[in-house]
């Protein structure tokens, strides 16, 4: 996005001189009638509306939304004197040692949708760090994209929701508000360190857990990405807050039967009565990682890991805000294409008479290839960005 010829050139129609194509973009995204929330709830809406509730995974009438965050390192380059604006630390990802290390940065709150074919699209998003504005502690970030991923949800098709999340929301206070205030249902990963109580038992998960009964046999993925065959347990279990309130979820408990592998922990709010309902669980849960596969190819297809907008706030915003956009277009276009060839090229139709009224370029034909990079906005050269048009 940093290479955008088309972006560079939108900004340097404004009034005044830049000396470079960042700088006037950055001076571009930061002006203050330049605002693309309302926008980009509509746009988010108006995919879904298109993309159909067939094409949503459901049970028991709820969608799944599947909540995690990325984290954008930026370490500034040699000879650059600007500090970033209101940056944080994040923690440096995919290293091979398990000693953290934290460089400066922004993380981003995602809230996806897990549709039928098990990818995930995207909904909302919140730029993030401990020095940002506009929110009070990350916790409370979570909340409220949570809220805002609900609410579209609600718009669009009327469905109510399952949350599912890593262990980076294990947090006891996020789990009473899913359940006492938010009325959510969730599955989250939890550690075995948690201190709870089981019946008349209190003590850590993972020792009060040895005694459960196994209720049936299946196959789950730990981090190496092998595939464990594991005994399930299940057990309601309650734990006190930091504001000393009590919450009770089910917990699960998944012990590989032959490795040398840690149990992996779920707490939820599903029903655990039957084999089914477990397997169902450990399940949803397993695709989470489809919103994995959307970082990585949202940063990849739009160049969103190596953006240099750092004139403020609002500038870093509202780049990764029209990445967001231009990303459901991109989306949108692969549905119609798979539903047929026909829906394609009335949108690709649709799209060049619109690009070419507003840009007022010669008349040649939109090839998909040529719309594909036009859309992510990324052309190494002139000449091609030329032709794409």
């Amino acid at each position: 996005m940093s290479r955008s010829l088309l972006l560079q050139s939108i900004a340097q129609t404004r009034d005044g001189n830049v000396r470079t194509s960042e700088n006037s973009l950055s001076a571009f995204l930061k002006q203050k009638r330049l605002t693309l929330a309302a926008a980009q709830r509509a746009h988010v809406v108006g995919v879904l509306k298109r993309l159909g509730r067939r094409r949503v995974w459901k049970h028991g009438g709820k969608a799944a939304l599947i909540i995690d965050g990325t984290a954008y390192a930026k370490p500034r380059s040699r000879g650059k004197k600007r500090a970033m604006p209101k940056k944080g630390q994040v923690r440096v990802q995919n290293l091979k040692t398990e000693k953290t290390i934290l460089v400066p940065g922004y993380q981003e709150i995602w809230v996806g949708l897990l549709l039928a074919d098990r990818t995930v699209l995207p909904l909302t998003r919140r730029l993030w760090s401990e020095n940002g504005p506009g929110c009070a502690s990350m916790r409370l970030a979570e909340e409220t994209e949570i809220r805002r991923a609900v609410e579209i949800m609600e718009e669009a098709f009327g469905l109510e929701v399952i949350l599912v999340a890593d262990r980076g929301y294990r947090s006891k206070e996020l789990l009473r508000w899913l359940k006492d205030v938010a009325g959510l249902d969730f599955i989250i990963r939890i550690e075995g360190k948690l201190t709870a109580a089981a019946g008349a038992s209190k003590g850590l998960l993972s020792t009060l857990s040895e005694w459960w009964p196994k209720r049936l046999t299946l196959q789950w993925r730990e981090r190496s990405k092998r595939v464990l065959l594991s005994d399930v347990s299940a057990r309601e279990v309650s734990v006190k807050t930091e504001s000393k309130e009590d919450v009770a979820f089910n917990a699960l408990r998944l012990q590989p039967v032959k490795e040398d592998v840690e149990p992996m922990f779920l707490a939820t709010t599903l029903p655990t009565d039957t084999k089914e309902d477990l397997t169902r669980i450990v399940r949803l849960y397993s695709w989470r990682w489809g919103i994995e596969t959307f970082f990585w190819t949202f940063k990849r297809a739009l160049n969103c890991h190596s953006w240099r907008v750092y004139s403020c706030w609002e500038a870093i915003d509202r780049l990764l805000t029209a990445a967001h956009m231009a990303y459901l277009v991109l989306t949108l276009l692969r549905e119609f294409v798979r539903r047929g060839s026909a829906a394609a090229r009335r949108l690709r139709l649709r799209l060049m008479l619109a690009l070419r009224s507003r840009f007022a370029r010669s008349s040649e034909e939109l090839t998909l290839g040529r719309l594909l990079r036009l859309l992510a906005s990324d052309f190494p050269s002139p000449r091609l960005a030329a032709s794409s048009w």
